[in-house]
């Protein structure tokens, strides 16, 4: 399908956005992990009540109050998203299902199969939706997606 100059610059536009949605998912699996992590042998122990001594105090607050910024840092970031997810269910299902496999895999390879496997869409029906879901969603985002380095500071301006 041809498509004018604007609409061009349209589709370019979402698909930045589209790859900066990518990376802020990318970003809160990364915090996931790092906060469903097993805590380390040397990490402190929530069992010893008796006779802790003041290092392992100070490692428990350390590693509470860690948990607890990620925690925040998560839900920023999980907010964001689920505010982009919303947009979506305006989007007919194909599409929404493309947009989901986009954002949550780590590579194109795993997409595609992903696609493929579970949605049975092909690549060429992929490559065929991508510019319309740019110009669908573009009716629905207005605002600019907030980049990792506006997040960290609006994150650290709540701290």
């Amino acid at each position: 399908m041809r498509y004018s100059e604007e609409q061009l610059k349209t589709i370019n536009n979402m698909k930045l956005y589209l790859k900066g949605m990518r990376e802020l998912s990318r970003e809160r699996e990364y915090l996931l992990e790092e906060f469903n992590e097993e805590p380390a042998p040397h990490s402190p122990s929530f069992e010893e009540t008796k006779g802790t001594s003041l290092s392992q105090i100070t490692r428990m607050n350390d590693y509470t109050f860690k948990r607890e910024l990620l925690s925040k840092k998560i839900q920023l970031l999980s907010d964001i998203i689920n505010n982009f997810m919303i947009k979506t269910l305006l989007l007919p299902t194909r599409q929404r299902q493309i947009l989901e496999t986009y954002i949550t895999t780590l590579t194109y390879k795993e997409m595609i199969d992903t696609l493929n496997d579970k949605y049975y869409i092909s690549t060429s029906t992929y490559k065929r939706e991508l510019p319309e879901i740019c110009l669908s969603l573009s009716q629905y985002i207005t605002s600019p997606l907030p980049s990792i380095d506006e997040i960290n500071r609006k994150f650290l301006s709540e701290i």
